[in-house]
């Protein structure tokens, strides 16, 4: 385990947020850009890249470990529930704010800082695990993360927020998991450079998002504080209970477990906050926290496992 690279990989993240931040703030980018690039993420980028991520890990574990996995991760929404509710409690947070709050403790960013963290912390081969976590984060974000986050569609389920191109890729791509259906190399090449771009096109768009701020708005929220420490540190320290509870001995799935839920706020909770009318604000602040102190909070997470 090389804790350099862990913190030079959060480094290199929290560098792309800088770089959008100063890109919307010299006119480079400006919101019709943001919301395009948004569009373009949410409708190219990260859909190539679930579909990479099931392809390229095709027969590297057993259906019953898969299953196993799967139902870890699950159970670890239920964790991420019970530990959202104990923030909300804790701090009497406005009603208004509760969906917003609930969505950035259960979501955290398993997919683009997810994948080169557990790569550095565990290896390529605990990748898989990774994958299979952030197969689930895309069938849960992308229908119930919706719900929460989208403004004044809140606590109303709309079964036409399940129809959009990530959680449909994820389908055809779950299929492709269990089949020996194969690509053609030029095909899963452009795929592969297509989903390259999410992770630096999301952490702009966070930056640019930011920009839009003033500074001032930043640090105007106590609870935003609280609740970066309740992500960062209270959530990992839970889901390491949970893996006690299920007695489960597998390392390097205790391990991506207990990482995965030690990220920062996902991503693309800005682009799904600007896309369906939410609280972007907000948004913003529990990422610009939770990402730059995270920078800090992981390796020291990573060195306990």
């Amino acid at each position: 385990m090389d804790i350099v690279i862990i913190t030079y990989q959060m480094l290199a993240l929290f560098l792309l947020l800088v770089t959008g931040y100063i890109a919307y703030k010299t006119h480079v980018t400006n919101d019709g850009a943001i919301r395009n690039l948004t569009s373009l993420v949410l409708n190219v980028s990260l859909p190539a890249q679930i579909l990479v991520s099931f392809l390229s890990n095709r027969g590297k574990v057993s259906n019953l470990t898969l299953l196993e996995v799967t139902g870890i991760s699950l159970f670890c929404y239920l964790v991420y529930f019970l530990v959202a509710a104990v923030f909300l409690a804790v701090t009497r947070a406005p009603k208004k704010q509760w969906g917003t709050y609930t969505f950035m403790l259960i979501f955290g960013n398993v997919g683009f800082m997810g994948y080169p963290v557990i790569q550095a912390v565990f290896g390529i081969e605990a990748m898989i695990y990774a994958v299979i976590f952030n197969v689930i984060f895309s069938f849960v974000v992308y229908s119930l993360g919706i719900v929460l986050i989208g403004g004044k569609k809140a606590g109303k389920f709309n079964p036409r927020l399940l129809i959009n191109t990530p959680m449909v890729v994820a389908v055809i791509s779950l299929g492709l998991f269990f089949t020996s259906v194969p690509l053609p190399e030029y095909l899963t090449d452009a795929l592969n450079y297509l989903g390259n771009l999410t992770t630096p096109l999301a952490m702009m768009i966070l930056g640019g998002t930011i920009a839009k701020m003033k500074l001032k708005e930043l640090f105007d929220d106590w609870r935003v504080y609280v609740f970066t420490v309740f992500r960062l540190v209270l959530m990992p320290i839970a889901v390491l209970v949970a893996m006690n509870l299920l007695h489960e001995q597998q390392y390097l799935i205790r391990g991506t477990a207990v990482v995965l839920a030690a990220t920062p706020v996902a991503t693309n909770a800005t682009m799904l906050a600007i896309q369906y009318d939410g609280d972007v604000q907000l948004v913003s602040k529990g990422i610009f926290f939770s990402t730059v102190l995270s920078v800090v909070s992981i390796p020291i997470v990573a060195m306990f496992l």
